[in-house]
């Protein structure tokens, strides 16, 4: 097969996975939407941007990109159909969860906005970059990692504003996280995995209280109960020096790890063992986990620091949002239309998960076009090579995907007709 067949059967089998995705996720909604979502994935592929004129642009429709851009605002806006998508999408992401213990890593990230002064309930967030304080949003984000790759399946994606009408506190968006997570697994269990910034009594409860477990990175000015002593977390963990030998890779630096575990209490919720976990040789000070998993044998130590060492990948599919897909440049005016525009992206990451999980043909023909990124068998996380691929695929593309769409014919068309 030549080249030029080889290349135009890639252009039709990519556009194919995108019809058939955006086909699953539209189920049941009215035909301006089903079209609205297939737009909405074909511009996120080919133009890899949330920018509203490069996904018209990436349509390759016979008007003017301004009327375009135009229909798809507004489409936007006023679309009403989003129970029906979050239903759909939950039929799609269902297959990839576990019957217990699903892994669910969960953060928090922003959007800086400093010189787009007329968006909607703009609010202060701190830069993760610069760790100044800006104009923009906050987005609380819980994923599930696929079963072979790992790779990320964003199961709650919201974005929201500490300036908009009912917000209640960062605690409260968490919150509502857990609730939706707990109400998509309904008799599946979970394991939320946190950072710093969530150890708090409240968020331990509160997953708790919904039958899961919590691994959390403490703070170091914690204080726990050690043989009914009260002690700072920085004193229990220089205590132990680490029996556990570990080699792991974080972020492509390799580290050889120490570690140890002893049971404790959090003095506010006495009666209820849990598990300390110090980690030396990830920094200069030990890092320490808390649990209330079970550990008694020295596979389920390594589990636990497994499962936190996991959490980069949530780290990674920021980066790719805003990097790959340009999140920060996002233009949108009402924050309807950027609440909207962000679970879309949420969505886009789980559609790459899919095909990446897979590891066919497609997936192969997709690397391979991905070029000036490192090579394959260095590459641990596959959606920036993926998104590049699928770019450079669709590239030469020139009819968008308008052909795939059809008009239904009617089940019972009411025709007069004469017997013969």
């Amino acid at each position: 097969m030549s080249n030029s067949n080889t290349f135009n059967q890639d252009i039709y089998t990519t556009k194919r996975s995108v019809f058939d995705f955006a086909s699953k996720l539209s189920k049941g909604m009215q035909k301006p939407n089903k079209n609205f979502m297939m737009d909405i994935f074909f511009g996120l592929a080919k133009g890899k941007s949330v920018l509203l004129s490069t996904i018209a642009r990436a349509l390759e429709e016979p008007i003017e990109a301004i009327q375009t851009i135009k229909r798809l605002s507004s489409r936007m806006e006023e679309f009403h159909e989003e129970d029906k998508l979050l239903e759909n999408y939950e039929e799609i992401v269902k297959p990839y969860l576990k019957e217990k213990d699903n892994l669910i890593l969960v953060d928090t990230s922003e959007i800086v906005k400093p010189a787009s002064s007329k968006m909607e309930a703009l609010g202060r967030v701190r830069d993760g970059t610069t760790g100044k304080i800006e104009d923009g949003y906050w987005t609380t984000n819980m994923i599930a990692v696929s079963p072979e790759t790992k790779h990320p399946i964003p199961v709650y994606s919201h974005l929201y504003s500490s300036a908009e009408t009912g917000f209640i506190s960062e605690n409260e968006e968490t919150y509502k996280g857990f609730r939706y997570v707990d109400h998509l697994l309904g008799k599946k269990t979970a394991t939320f995995v946190m950072d710093r910034g969530y150890d708090n009594i409240e968020v331990i409860k509160r997953v708790l209280k919904q039958g899961d477990n919590f691994i959390i990175r403490l703070k170091k000015n914690r204080h726990l109960l050690y043989q009914n002593k009260k002690l700072s977390v920085h004193d229990l963990a220089i205590r132990r020096k680490g029996k556990i030998n570990f080699r792991t890779e974080i972020k492509g630096t390799v580290y050889d790890l120490k570690v140890s575990h002893i049971t404790v209490e959090i003095p506010s919720m006495k009666g209820r063992k849990l598990t300390m976990v110090v980690v030396y040789g990830y920094g200069k000070e030990p890092m320490v986990l808390l649990t209330n998993k079970q550990v008694r044998k020295k596979a389920e130590v390594l589990s636990i620091l497994k499962a936190y060492i996991t959490r980069w990948r949530i780290e990674e599919m920021f980066r790719v949002q805003k990097q790959e897909f340009q999140l920060e440049d996002i233009r949108v005016r009402t924050l309807t239309r950027l609440k909207r525009m962000y679970l879309l992206l949420a969505i886009m990451i789980t559609f790459m998960t899919m095909k990446i999980e897979k590891q066919n043909g497609f997936f192969q023909a997709v690397i391979e076009r991905a070029k000036g990124i490192k090579s394959r068998d260095r590459i641990k996380m596959f959606l920036y090579r993926f998104s590049s691929g699928i770019k450079a695929i669709l590239h030469k593309d020139k009819h968008g995907i308008q052909h795939f769409k059809y008009i239904e014919k009617p089940k019972n068309p009411r025709q007069l007709a004469f017997k013969l």
